[in-house]
């Protein structure tokens, strides 16, 4: 696929926000809205401010003879995301609509919208008439339709996967279903890029560079930016993810710190009971340091396996998880939901983030510790290696 293919799934978002200059007067917006092909339907309008994200109002409209229209008193750009009532469908337990079948723009206050919608096999084109960036964004959306459809069909499968629970997911497939989207993604940040290079001062810009979760990338390209951007009303939102592009660089530099035989970092933490536990207590014997969280779903999967094993090896391995962007309530629960009978505490924050200090990428993150509390090996994921290390230790 070539950039452009890529670059339709996120402009179809970022392109909806990028009118963020108009006044704060309080003006009615107004939208008209005609759908071939469908003569009634339950519309569904989701909109949320671009200034208050967590402030989403919800409304519901009954479409007859193709058409409505929606009338929003609004002081504020909002993004405004419209869907059918016969495009839903329930996934993982919940109703979603198909991006294939979305509309999405940015209503801004005094600005008349109108929206022409056709049901096309598979997908919903449309064209949006109002600001230029509106007709940009439908016009690349409906130039797409075949990557649209392509990223559906992953998204259906995946889904499919994972309809009877994670834990009888193949593991192998889910993340090969997976590793397709971050090369969809990585087009996305390539067309995205060349567009920051090329238009430095361009609100779009500050968008498209906020969906770079590459910590290089991002600084780089950060930099690049006029002062007009990074300064203007996108400054909050840019500078949090500077701090963490930051954050991200330090993980990996601490990770490049873990060599074979080279001492770790030494911590105290909070046990779940309020105790603390001092990891240098247990110098004199294998340590594995379990990186969890009650909420990761391939955590809680695999403690069958972890419970197995640190019962087989309890007295030559001290297991002692840690528990990340947790609440001790709920950690507590599970440990003993599920007989968790080894060493359990919460993780830091600032100095005491132990994750950062072991440059902890994702969960679960396993650290094997030799005695003398050295590194041995680090293992992203539940993986087979880190149950045969445990075998092979001497």
């Amino acid at each position: 696929m070539n950039k452009l293919d890529f670059a339709g799934k996120a402009l179809a978002w970022a392109l909806p926000m990028v009118l963020l200059s108009s006044c704060g007067c309080r003006q009615d917006a107004l939208l008209e809205a005609r759908f071939s092909g469908l003569d009634s339907a339950t519309v569904y309008i989701k909109a949320v401010p671009v200034s208050m994200p967590d402030s989403v109002a919800m409304d519901t409209l009954r479409m007859t003879g193709g058409v409505f229209s929606w009338n929003q008193d609004l002081t504020t750009p909002t993004e405004v995301i419209i869907e059918m009532d016969k495009d839903r469908r329930m996934q993982r337990g919940r109703e979603v609509t198909p991006m294939v079948y979305k509309v999405a723009f940015l209503a801004v206050p005094g600005e008349k919208v109108r929206l022409d919608a056709k049901y096309e096999e598979g997908f919903l084109s449309y064209t949006l008439d109002g600001s230029t960036s509106l007709q940009m964004q439908s016009r690349l959306r409906n130039s797409l339709k075949e990557t649209y459809m392509r990223s559906q069909q992953l998204s259906d499968q995946i889904a499919e996967a994972l309809a009877e629970g994670v834990e009888n997911a193949n593991e192998q497939y889910v993340d090969s279903l997976s590793a397709m989207y971050s090369e969809a993604a990585q087009g996305i940040r390539d067309a995205s890029l060349d567009y920051i290079r090329e238009n430095p001062s361009a609100l779009l810009s500050a968008f498209f560079l906020l969906q770079n979760t590459n910590p290089d990338t991002f600084l780089t390209y950060y930099a690049q930016l006029d002062n007009s951007v990074r300064d203007g009303i996108l400054k909050e939102r840019l500078e949090k993810a500077r701090a963490a592009a930051e954050h991200r660089l330090l993980i990996r530099e601490n990770d490049a710190k873990l060599v074979p035989g080279s001492l770790v970092p030494v911590f105290t933490l909070s046990s779940i009971d309020g105790s603390l536990v001092e990891l240098s207590y247990y110098a004199d014997k294998y340590v594995v340091l379990d990186f969890w969280g009650t909420w990761c779903p391939w955590c809680i999967k695999g403690l069958p396996e972890m419970k197995a094993y640190q019962a087989k090896y309890k007295d030559k391995v001290v297991f002692i998880s840690i528990a990340c962007r947790d609440k001790v309530e709920k950690v507590r629960a599970m440990v003993k939901a599920e007989n968790m009978n080894w060493i359990n505490v919460m993780n830091g924050t600032g100095d005491k983030d132990v994750a950062l200090a072991y440059g902890v990428s994702g969960f679960p993150t396993k650290v094997l510790l030799a005695p003398g509390l050295r590194f041995q090996a680090k293992y992203l994921g539940e993986v087979p290696e880190f149950y045969e290390a445990l075998d092979n230790l001497k």
